[in-house]
């Protein structure tokens, strides 16, 4: 079995480090950060556009944000070493696969390597569901949406749980945290 497993949302906690980076970086936003229940920034991050977002996360602070100092989702770096371990010990596979934009992908190595999240391999790439995985691990709705239905080898989405895709956690198979592929999925 092929496993993917996604970054960001997954093993990087992307949003909550850039809620507390505006927070830092603009306090007089502080107040009016919302609840983020979708992956358009607008719907929580509401004093910007689009387009101004867009600028601050990807342009401006990629480096900060996608960084070393960036922390993991506590949950996934405490699974990761027991999870390795089942994946060898059952002939499973851990493959990266993230849609990382191209100036945050050598960052993203880097952070992979500091928190020891090792895979033999990875991809990068916003077509996940081109990738030969049997499962895909995420938190995006629509790439997992898009890997329902577009699979080259008719996978199995799993929802990794967060406050923006409860939605897509109600129609395919979810989990609180990696570990649970243990004993929920294949148990």
């Amino acid at each position: 079995m092929r496993i993917g497993i996604d970054v960001d949302g997954v093993l990087r906690d992307l949003i909550g480090h850039l809620t507390d980076h505006v927070k830092e970086n603009h306090p007089e936003y502080a107040d009016q950060i919302l609840t983020s229940t979708s992956w358009d920034w607008h719907d929580w991050l509401p004093f910007w556009s689009e387009e101004e977002a867009e600028k601050y996360i990807f342009e401006d602070n990629y480096i900060d944000l996608f960084g070393i100092d960036c922390p993991p989702i506590k949950s996934s770096l405490e699974d990761w070493i027991p999870l390795k371990r089942w994946a060898e010990d059952n002939g499973h596979e851990l493959v990266m696969v993230s849609a990382q934009r191209e100036q945050t992908r050598e960052i993203t190595d880097l952070w992979l390597e500091k928190w020891g999240f090792d895979f033999k391999e990875k991809h990068y790439t916003h077509l996940k569901h081109l990738i030969d995985v049997d499962v895909l691990i995420d938190d995006s709705p629509a790439k997992l949406g898009r890997f329902k239905k577009k699979s080259v080898n008719n996978g199995t989405p799993i929802v990794f749980k967060q406050t923006w895709n409860t939605k897509s956690q109600k129609s395919k198979m979810s989990i609180d945290r990696l570990s649970d592929i243990m004993t929920r999925v294949f148990g």
